[in-house]
């Protein structure tokens, strides 16, 4: 009956609770008491203060909604700082240490109390932290991840009890104030305010105590056997670590700009969704010491070592990389980035954004070199997923077909595997763009449904959100394409796949000189992502008239994939343009063997902009097209 249904609502959780409370009450049942209820008295108040409202509490927990992610955040930092002011006036057998953990989900509403997924996950969470710490759900770090005044930790899919699904878990620090405000400042300020914000760095990456919780079953934190997990990484994700940059710049006072480069290059490594990354605190103690081939692999659960260096003369600034086998020693890949260091906090971004990207790329190539070695027999779904992005990275009818196959047998073996779904979905993709079906609209539904299920399972997989930016192009949804774009690059803005689909989307849209800018970023990182039809690069180059340019991208494009009918179409009006009209006549005839029923007008009904699809046509036809 209606007038019996529950309401709904969204809201945010935090879920508070004393560690060993249990322990301190045998041990001193009065002094624990009067703790508690100091304490207690400091959360009502905070919660209160924060615009929350406590709906539970048991003996030593508290439930309280908040109506923003930001204020309950915001309050479980006061409570940390507030519970340890009191602990400073307690004696030691008395002190409290509070887990925190918050959730941003749906809760149905009866009376005064919550009830629901939303509050339970929260309470798992905060069983999971560590005593005085904060965790957060993945839909609250949504939230509150572009916030200065807090660092995140990402440490993966955590498995709890009575939970169908693995929570993605982060744990959130507060930056310290004078880091917090300079963060706000614009950068003309940042270098007046350097040599404050060092000190504050340095404290900030020493201030974790994460330990050694991020491997299920390869390591695992002391005393919590037989607690919640961390989800094993060995099956769907390459392993590295990132060991500390040493500092060659013969000053100890540059340490904190080593360190830095270290903390940066973890967390843009950490957005990869492939790719698991040892957390910075259970490799700090290897900073500076000698370790042997494999030590590291032994100790660590990883396949991977990055390691690097940082050399500061004045202004001027050297950073080398170089990624290792972590079991053989033998070196993989190595790269430098020589800078001038005229703002401390972009130089870091520059350096972490070439380096991480073009390291992301080499490790991907690597790894499908590794699956393609193994034999076929009894391989695990990740080996699948690399084979077949090789077949798919072919760009051909039958390649994508063979890819296809094996994506859908990872997916049979790890049904909870998001990458393989956005692979899958790239496959009915690139079939519905290419040409290769009659079923255009179809097969864009179901990559769609694809990757709309990758989110599902992983909601901060950039690569479905780049894939579902392409679908919406395929169907001209250009404004629904450029916030899948941007939302997949907030996500990891270091993957040049992302700045490709952005570029392909912006050059369709109409704004090619930005669409220039994306795909400059993308090639600078992979410079593959030519191959790839839709990523067509040599059309934004010819709408901003750098006709010369676009015809060279073009002709790479052919080398790459002689089939498609987009790169010889593009090369035909760049050589009309420049009035090498005996190129032209070849491309054109390039063009209709590739698509024997290419229309001017229906091509150039693809692009949203008039001035662009009238100077496309000019070119086409000054080429012989019709």
């Amino acid at each position: 009956m209606a007038g019996t249904e529950l309401a709904r609502k969204l809201t945010t959780i935090l879920s508070a609770d004393a560690a060993e409370y249990s322990r301190m009450m045998r041990a001193d049942e009065e002094g624990t008491f009067r703790a508690l209820r100091l304490c207690r008295d400091a959360i009502d108040g905070l919660v209160q203060e924060h615009q929350g409202r406590v709906f539970g509490s048991a003996g030593d927990s508290v439930v309280a909604e908040f109506a923003s992610p930001v204020e309950a955040l915001r309050c479980a930092t006061a409570i940390q700082q507030r519970v340890e002011a009191i602990d400073l006036a307690l004696p030691a057998a008395s002190r409290m240490k509070f887990r925190i953990g918050i959730n941003l989900g749906d809760v149905l509403v009866q009376g005064d109390d919550l009830i629901g997924d939303g509050v339970n996950v929260a309470n798992r969470i905060q069983t999971f932290c560590q005593p005085g710490a904060i965790c957060i759900s993945a839909s609250v770090h949504e939230i509150i991840r572009s916030k200065p005044e807090f660092v995140c930790e990402d440490l993966g899919p955590v498995t709890v009890k009575n939970i169908s699904e693995p929570i993605r878990v982060y744990r959130v620090r507060p930056v310290s104030g004078d880091r917090a405000i300079a963060a706000k400042l614009p950068r003309r300020s940042l270098r007046a305010a350097a040599m404050a914000l060092w000190a504050a760095a340095i404290v900030a990456l020493l201030a974790g105590g994460l330990g050694l919780a991020f491997y299920s079953g390869l390591l695992t934190l002391p005393g919590t056997e037989g607690g919640p997990q961390l989800a094993s990484p060995t099956v769907r994700q390459a392993s590295i670590a990132v060991l500390p940059f040493e500092n060659l710049s013969g000053d100890a006072a540059q340490d904190y700009f080593a360190d830095g480069i270290t903390e940066d290059m973890t967390l843009a490594l950490g957005r990869f969704s492939d790719l698991s990354v040892v957390a910075p605190e259970a490799v700090r103690h290897y900073k500076g010491k000698a370790f042997k081939p494999g030590e590291l692999a032994r100790d660590l659960g990883i396949r991977y070592v990055l390691q690097g260096s940082v050399r500061r003369d004045g202004d001027r600034v050297r950073v080398t990389a170089t990624l290792s086998d972590a079991m053989t020693g033998v070196q993989l890949w190595s790269d430098r980035y020589d800078g001038e260091v005229k703002d401390v906090f972009a130089v870091q971004d520059d350096i972490t954004h070439e380096v991480v990207g073009t390291l992301a790329i080499k490790l991907s190539t690597i790894e499908r070199q590794r699956s393609l070695a193994k034999p076929p027999e009894n391989l695990p779904a990740y080996d699948y997923l690399q084979r077949g992005r090789e077949f798919l990275r072919r760009n051909t009818r039958a390649d994508t077909r063979e890819a296809r196959r094996l994506f859908e047998q990872a997916i049979a073996l790890d049904p909870s595997y998001a990458s393989a779904y956005v692979a899958l979905a790239r496959t009915r993709l690139l079939t519905a763009t290419s040409g290769w079906t009659e079923l255009m609209v179809e097969y864009l539904d179901e990559a769609e449904r694809l990757a709309h299920k990758a989110l599902e399972l992983d909601s901060n997989n950039a690569g479905a959100h780049a894939v579902l930016a392409e679908i919406y192009l395929g169907r001209q949804q250009y404004d629904l394409a450029r916030a899948e774009n941007e939302q997949a690059i907030a996500l990891n803005p270091n993957d040049a796949a992302s700045y490709a689909a952005r570029g392909a989307v912006l050059t369709f849209s109409g704004e090619p000189e930005e669409a220039v800018r994306s795909f400059e970023i993308a090639t600078r990182l992979d410079p593959s992502v030519a191959i790839i039809r839709h990523y067509s690069i040599g059309w934004p180059y010819y709408l901003v008239r750098r006709y010369d340019e676009a015809a060279q991208w073009a002709e790479a494009g052919i080398r790459q994939n002689p089939a498609d009918y987009f790169n010889p179409a593009c090369l035909a009006a760049s050589y009309a343009q420049l009035g090498r009209m005996e190129d032209a006549d070849r491309a054109a005839s390039a063009t209709l063997r590739a698509w024997p029923f290419f229309h001017v007008d229906t091509f150039v009904s693809q692009f949203r902009r008039e001035a662009d699809r009238a100077l496309i046509a000019e070119g086409l036809r000054k080429a012989g097209l019709r």
